[in-house]
């Protein structure tokens, strides 16, 4: 027994299920979409400091 099964982190080969295109497809998009949506907020985060930053240095006439 390998030091990562152990822990969990691993399975022995036996034990393992294969995985099916459905399932691989469906990991992907999910993953891309949690990566999609953390940029979505780094850039909402990023567009409303700009936004402030002008703000700061107009003249209101």
């Amino acid at each position: 027994m390998s030091f990562l099964t152990f822990l969990g982190l691993r399975q022995a080969k036996s034990n393992r299920t294969q995985l099916t295109l459905l399932d691989v497809l469906h990991r992907t998009l999910v993953s891309g979409l949690a990566a999609l949506s953390v940029y979505g907020l780094f850039l909402g985060y990023a567009v409303h400091q700009e936004t402030l930053a002008k703000g700061r240095g107009t003249c209101f006439y």
